[in-house]
């Protein structure tokens, strides 16, 4: 018996909605609540049921997840344990919002160094979520995702943004599990500041947006040369997934404009080739299964592609894999594994160990200002 919570949405032509339903209690006290409504206005409530058995709770709750999902309503976010993740949805329909996200250029770090001794660059953390930028309109919320398409968001993050004192406002930024992290903003109160170099938009970011919630962080931003090369370090030393070098005196562009850049850290660690497990072991792929050693256990770290001008390694054999990071926990998988045609004949079995790996930053654990 676990509280349990459902965020859904409707979309179909002029129709925006929202319906939010919770499981929640203890012992024989459960009751099932509801939110719903317009996407962006008040919402009105109800108490479906108070006071009841677990059991009771729960068919009601499975009964009115049922009718909403047969009504035409998509599930945007459900948990089982009354803590999930804030969610963005996917796109009802493909929508074009008219907003093009401006996307960062890949840089080596090397060539991202050398930036920190130019005045005209900063430096922001760059984070593992997803691309988001949200559009306040009219008193309403529309998510915007990568390919500029309008998305549902999650009500605990508008509701967070309704602390935001402006009427209006286009802000961009990327969404983890539990924040909003901005780092640009292209519109304020139907001004339009894409025209703006970046070091003016980033004045209006911090005075409309810093400190307004713990759900909404402006990206902290390194300016000065010293500033940047530690910036750099507690990157690394957070095992962050990297950072963004933006140029402060650039107007908005949308595409790849070239006037920004992402450096992504990368590592290596020696893994033993095994078996495939067995819903991979026919799946076409010309790849391999890599193990390390946890304790006593051979713990299996996801399968790697093997381009054509490599041979395919040996069960047994030793090979050296980069990756960005490992998933935390005690069956985390690696992310963005790529083999390069080494194969390891000084090094042992017993130096592949879990030691080894670099695990994702949690969110929490973030470079904050």
């Amino acid at each position: 018996m676990q509280p349990e919570r459902a965020e859904l949405y409707f979309q179909q032509g002029s129709s925006d909605k929202v319906y939010h339903l919770q499981l929640e209690g203890a012992q024989d006290q459960w009751s099932v609540q509801a939110q719903w409504g317009r996407r962006g206005s008040a919402l009105q409530s109800d108490v479906k049921v108070s006071g009841t058995n677990y059991e009771e709770a729960k068919r009601v709750y499975d009964r009115i997840l049922r009718e909403k999902t047969g009504k035409g309503y998509q599930i945007a976010q459900a948990s089982a344990n009354g803590n999930e993740a804030i969610a963005v949805g996917l796109p009802a329909t493909k929508e074009n919002s008219g907003h093009t996200p401006e996307l960062l250029t890949p840089i080596e770090e090397p060539a991202a160094l050398l930036l920190a001794q130019d005045a005209s660059w900063w430096f922001q953390q760059k984070f593992d979520g997803r691309r988001l930028a949200v559009q306040k309109s009219e008193g309403k919320y529309s998510g915007i995702n990568k390919l500029g398409q309008i998305i549902p968001i999650d009500s605990r993050l508008a509701e967070s943004l309704d602390g935001v004192q402006a009427q209006g406002f286009l802000a961009d930024g990327e969404i983890t599990d539990s924040r909003f992290y901005i780092w640009d903003l292209l519109s304020v109160n139907d001004t339009d500041l894409r025209v703006q170099p970046y070091e003016i938009r980033y004045v209006h970011l911090t005075h409309h947006f810093r400190r307004v919630s713990d759900v909404l962080r402006v990206c902290e931003t390194a300016m000065t040369t010293k500033a940047k090369r530690d910036f750099v370090k507690k990157m690394h030393s957070a095992n962050a997934e990297g950072f963004v070098c933006k140029n402060r005196n650039a107007v908005y562009v949308g595409g790849r404009a070239g006037q920004h850049f992402k450096c992504k850290f990368v590592v290596t660690a020696s893994f033993v080739v095994g078996p495939k497990p067995e819903k991979k072991a026919n799946d076409g792929h010309r790849s391999i299964a890599v193990y390390l050693l946890d304790d006593n256990r051979q713990r299996f770290m996801g399968t790697v592609g093997v381009p054509d001008r490599y041979r395919l390694p040996k069960e047994g054999e030793i090979v050296e894999v980069q990756y960005l990071y490992c998933h935390p926990g005690p069956d985390g998988k690696l992310i963005q594994a790529k083999y390069f045609g080494k194969v390891r004949d000084d090094i042992e079995i017993a130096e592949c160990g879990v030691s080894q790996l670099k695990v994702k930053a949690n969110d929490s654990d973030s470079i904050d200002s």
